[in-house]
């Protein structure tokens, strides 16, 4: 991934600020190594007290924003989840509530294309990315990737206009979808967080 690609860096830098997140916890969101960040952030360091934090070793605690009640399905889980069975569940998940929302779902027939879905709703057909919602932080709220695979294994690179209409993140911790409109996000680098606003906003699809 080039040092100097500017959409990640500046993601980088509001993870940092904003979030206050980790090397590790960056590059698992972002798909960069710890040696770019380290250049990236040089500036931007974590608080000795935030570091201990990360660690374990502090008896500081940052108030957990509010995220819901934990779902039944959450506590059937057993052990961690791959990535691929992450991708199943949330698929398997958006599925089933497109279906009850009377909407045909269609997947794409070229490997490698950037769209997950083609949804038709009433007289439009919507290209949809299905995402897992995950938390890397402990007391934040989860995040949706807003970035595809590009190049090479573990680069990402922000999707571009045209390759979806919609992105839907699902939390299983809640069984919670979140729906977001390419103009919802079009504003943000590389990541959204879940928000009241968007659970469950399949009207949308038949809306705009």
């Amino acid at each position: 991934m080039p040092a100097t690609n500017p959409t990640l860096k500046t993601e980088a830098l509001r993870l940092r600020t904003e979030e206050r997140l980790s090397y590790r916890e960056i590059g698992e969101v972002l798909g960069v190594p710890k040696g770019t960040l380290s250049g990236w952030l040089r500036n931007a360091p974590l608080t000795s007290t935030e570091k201990k934090q990360k660690m374990g070793v502090s008896s500081y605690r940052t108030p957990k924003k509010e995220r819901g009640e934990q779902s039944s399905l959450h506590q059937m889980v057993v052990g961690n989840l791959s990535h691929n069975q992450k991708a199943k569940i949330a698929e398997a998940a958006v599925m089933l509530r497109l279906c009850l929302h009377d909407m045909n779902v269609f997947g794409s027939v070229f490997d490698g294309d950037k769209t997950d879905w083609l949804v038709e709703a009433q007289d439009h057909i919507w290209k949809v990315q299905v995402k897992w919602a995950s938390t890397t932080n402990k007391y934040g709220l989860p995040i949706v990737p807003l970035t595809c695979s590009f190049g090479k294994p573990g680069q990402k690179r922000r999707y571009k206009k045209g390759e979806f209409n919609f992105i839907v993140g699902y939390d299983l911790f809640t069984d919670t979808a979140y729906v977001w409109s390419w103009d919802d996000v079009a504003h943000l680098k590389a990541t959204v967080s879940v928000c009241p606003e968007a659970a469950e906003r399949w009207d949308k699809f038949k809306g705009q």
